[in-house]
């Protein structure tokens, strides 16, 4: 069987009072994701463990079986989907234009995103291009939307990817120090990367507050593009290909940059679509186009809408909502033009848990965190051990028939509902491989002569 991957990005959420006790999923009219829930076998999953919150690239790179410490960071999946060069040796981060202020001996955060300031971030950047410091050598690459990528170059012995953020993700943090991290092995690198990043962060900040531009938008009154906050560090990691793993040619329709990187990090056939404004419209596209593919020999294609998260770290439940109910009403062409494919297997999940209702933190105003609750899954496809629930929520399928898978544990169930798995004892190839139950490419018995 074929499988399509259905994520709904942030989707899993928490109770919100304004919903009379009911998460957003819980609360919003889906009758075509309850009739999915109704088809086939449902539960709980948690891309790593029980309360850990994760970003869409992690749970993603853990849901399709890759163990965590082959995690590269998002700073090389961005540069890999911005198509930007980048050596297994070096060190990429993500790196922002931002606007800071003195307030007693620490920068302080006055402005965390650059929007709607293409010529001056470009103009500015040129100043930053190249810097050679202790050895190792910086040079930015701006990309836009007041972001980009710092590359480090200087050697594996020399240089690591162990750091810490600069970023503090938030305006009620100043800038913090780069620091060598904890786990760092060896210790020297880290430490050596950490003071020399420093020493770039300050650089650049007087590169940018000397540059004619600065004192142009000083008299005009505007906010100084003064800084590059950088985190995400990373290396590139050597993936060995989804279709080596899973014995499926794989496409991936993503609608976030950094999911773009990853995928194509993992070997999968990407097309990365424009996101529609619209959910039901953005969501039927691309089942569209998942159809397309499906129908082109592909035998697993992941679908990733992001629409539900942006409207939960907004903090507004009802927004939620809405999203998730169109979201449902273009699963209808799910019904009529997927769904009647005996050869499919449809799993639908979330990523991650996004809240939109947090205890200490006002409606409406944006909150970029994560929680550690599990998403609800369901796995539909002939064959699958239907279960009783009838409604996809989140703890309707707490009953379900899967129970609480790990992420690790997901391929295998879905390679297993797919007719793709091997008896785990059989060797009949050197690579131990969990998919097909004959393998393609076998080595003859030869009798001597």
């Amino acid at each position: 069987m074929n499988v399509l991957f259905i994520v709904f990005d942030g989707l899993a959420d928490r109770p919100a009072p304004e919903l009379g006790g009911k998460t957003p999923l819980e609360a919003a009219q889906t009758p075509n994701l309850d009739r999915l829930a109704a088809a086939g076998i449902n539960g709980m999953q948690h891309p790593l463990a029980p309360g850990y919150p994760l970003g869409s690239p992690l749970a993603l790179h853990l849901m399709l079986g890759y163990p965590e410490e082959q995690f590269p960071d998002r700073g090389p999946l961005l540069a890999v989907a911005r198509g930007l060069p980048l050596g297994y040796d070096d060190v990429a981060l993500a790196a922002r234009f931002a606007s800071v202020r003195l307030e007693d001996g620490r920068l302080a955060l006055v402005q965390r995103f650059i929007r709607g300031e293409e010529d001056a971030c470009r103009t500015l950047a040129e100043a930053l291009a190249e810097k050679g410091l202790d050895g190792l050598v910086f040079r930015y690459a701006y990309w836009r939307e007041g972001d980009g990528t710092l590359f480090v170059h200087g050697g594996s012995s020399a240089l690591s990817h162990e750091v810490t953020d600069s970023d503090p993700l938030g305006l009620d943090l100043p800038v913090l120090k780069v620091q060598p991290r904890a786990e760092a092995r060896p210790p020297a690198p880290a430490r050596r990367t950490a003071d020399a990043l420093n020493r770039y962060l300050a650089w650049a900040h007087h590169q940018l507050g000397d540059h004619p531009l600065a004192q142009e938008r000083e008299q005009a009154g505007k906010l100084p593009i003064n800084f590059i906050i950088t985190k995400w560090a990373g290396r590139r990691t050597r993936y060995e290909p989804f279709a080596d793993r899973s014995g499926m040619r794989a496409a991936s329709l993503p609608d976030e940059e950094v999911v773009t990187g990853l995928m194509l990090e993992l070997g999968f056939h990407v097309e990365a679509l424009p996101e529609e404004p619209d959910p039901e419209a953005d969501l039927r596209r691309r089942l569209a186009r998942a159809k397309e593919l499906l129908g082109q020999g592909f035998e697993f294609v992941h679908l990733h809408n992001k629409h539900p998260d942006p409207a939960s770290h907004q903090s507004d439940p009802e927004a939620v909502v809405r999203s998730i109910e169109a979201l449902d009403r273009a699963m209808t062409y799910y019904w009529q033009e997927l769904a009647t494919d005996a050869n499919l297997l449809t799993v639908l999940t979330a990523d991650h848990t996004t809240p939109s209702a947090w205890q200490h933190h006002p409606r409406r105003q944006f909150m970029d965190r994560h929680g550690g609750e599990p998403a609800p899954i369901v796995i539909a496809g002939s064959g699958v051990r239907v279960d009783d629930v009838t409604e996809f929520g989140e703890r309707a399928a707490v009953r379900g028939g899967l129970g609480h898978l790990r992420g690790a544990e997901l391929m295998p169930v879905v390679l297993n509902a797919a007719e793709r798995a091997n008896m785990y004892e059989m060797r009949p190839v050197p690579e131990r491989r969990l998919y097909r139950p004959r393998p393609e490419q076998v080595e003859p018995f030869v009798p001597p002569d």
